[in-house]
């Protein structure tokens, strides 16, 4: 995972693929996206392009960029959950999400079990390599640890910016 990604938030659709691409000429790997942001689906389209364009020079493949994105908002239901989770991932149109992140812990504790399930086998499906939480404070991330949640593996970025 790379220690610097270009954050998407803010950006509109044509922002997002303008600067995804040029963020890719420059030597950028990591870029962190969320299905609040609306631009999931530029920010695929333009790693794909640069990836089969002239302007890949390194020859770079999809498993040389890091893509992350986050769940809008937990929910109680497994199933709606899964199906975000499986938008997200159609909508990029990568393949897969390298960091699937619950983007917030609103929604209660069984809607942050819940939600964190269905990120659990969205990593055990194939369609997420790692899961993980954002905005979390010490008691969620430990109840997402609890032996309830086997999975072990967490993922709990650090957001640092100049404001």
């Amino acid at each position: 995972m790379p220690r610097l990604q270009l954050g998407l938030y803010m950006m509109s659709r044509t922002e997002a693929k303008q600067a995804v691409r040029w963020a890719l000429g420059i030597g950028y790997r990591g870029f962190d996206c969320a299905q609040m942001y609306h631009n999931e689906r530029e920010a695929g389209q333009a790693i794909r392009d640069f990836l089969a364009s002239s302007d890949n020079v390194e020859g770079l493949t999809r498993d040389d960029v890091h893509y992350t994105t986050k769940l809008s908002s937990n929910s109680t239901s497994y199933s709606a959950v899964r199906r975000s989770i499986k938008q997200s991932v159609d909508a990029c149109g990568l393949g897969y999400v390298d960091l699937f992140l619950l983007h917030s812990p609103y929604g209660g504790k069984e809607a942050r079990l819940t939600s964190w399930k269905a990120l659990e086998d969205a990593v055990e499906d194939g369609e997420v390599r790692m899961a993980g939480v954002s905005n979390y404070g010490s008691g969620h991330v430990r109840l997402c640890l609890s032996p309830a949640l086997p999975t072990g593996q967490l993922v709990c970025p650090e957001h640092m910016d100049p404001y």
